[in-house]
């Protein structure tokens, strides 16, 4: 039996670390399975073509996932027995600040379409899938939405306008749920960010515990080196403001890039 676990998100639960777990325990994942991680889905052109479809819902932008898709599928080694994990938080769409008129209503579509990509490349072998999906706090999580956006764009609005905006968006839990109603015959795992942040490899253990390696292998298991910690009150502000600013483009984005390695390097300089 091949044991294969997706990993489809959602945005701002922790993804970073969830990943960066895997990138750092790959050479005690690879033996058994194959690894499948942003910098081979973004360089394939899947998330780009998993956030089209989250924007226009037509037939011909779901067939294009599926078929760039299925030419990663068959780049892989699954070898006799292999399995597959792959995480990319991209296959549930664009995330929904940037698409508040659909949110993660296509989600259910894009992972069905993982799963029968998925049943044809491996035809007439058992298969043990599981959708795995970090969950966060709506309050938390929006506001993480928000300073990502802060930074990332030139949003302009403070955070209780954002929120508001965003009142349309369904809860987290909303899109796990309808995800396991499109997809009845797949086992769909939630955990949720704030309760693996207290756990042995805080968003890695999930993965951890899919591996289930034996004792010896598993006491090699480092935990994720990478994060996206949550920036100072005072540096939103200040990348509020600037978002505000008449500063060009360019000036802007240097700016922000310059007040974000400041605060980062204050959260990590010795006490």
């Amino acid at each position: 039996m091949r044991r294969i676990l997706l990993h489809l998100g959602l945005h701002k639960t922790g993804t970073t670390a969830a990943q960066s777990f895997l990138y750092e325990n790959r050479a005690l994942i690879w033996p058994h399975h194959a690894l499948v991680l942003p910098y081979v889905t973004r360089k394939a052109g899947l998330s780009e073509a998993a956030t089209r479809h989250s924007l226009f819902g037509t037939v011909g932008t779901l067939t294009a996932f599926g078929n760039r898709f299925r030419a990663m599928l068959d780049s892989l080694d699954f070898g006799d027995r292999r399995g597959l994990i792959l995480s990319e938080e991209n296959f549930s769409g664009l995330r929904p600040s940037r698409n508040l008129a659909v949110g993660y209503a296509e989600a259910p579509d894009l992972a069905a379409c993982v799963v029968d990509m998925l049943r044809n490349r491996l035809s007439g072998q058992e298969l043990h899938i599981t959708v795995y999906l970090s969950l966060r706090q709506r309050g938390s999580w929006l506001r993480s939405l928000w300073a990502h956006d802060l930074q990332r764009t030139r949003l302009v609005q403070d955070f209780d306008t954002f929120r508001e905006k965003l009142e349309v968006v369904p809860s987290l839990q909303q899109a796990a749920d309808a995800l396991r109603e499109r997809l009845p015959s797949v086992r769909v795992q939630t955990e949720w960010l704030e309760e693996l942040r207290e756990r042995p490899y805080g968003p890695g253990t999930p993965f951890a515990e899919f591996l289930d390696l034996p004792h010896d292998k598993a006491v090699q298991l480092v935990g994720p080196t990478r994060a996206n910690p949550g920036l100072p009150e005072a540096t939103l502000a200040e990348m509020l403001e600037l978002n505000r600013s008449g500063l060009d483009e360019t000036a802007l984005v240097r700016q922000k890039a310059h007040i974000v390695e400041d605060a980062q390097n204050s959260l990590t300089a010795p006490t």
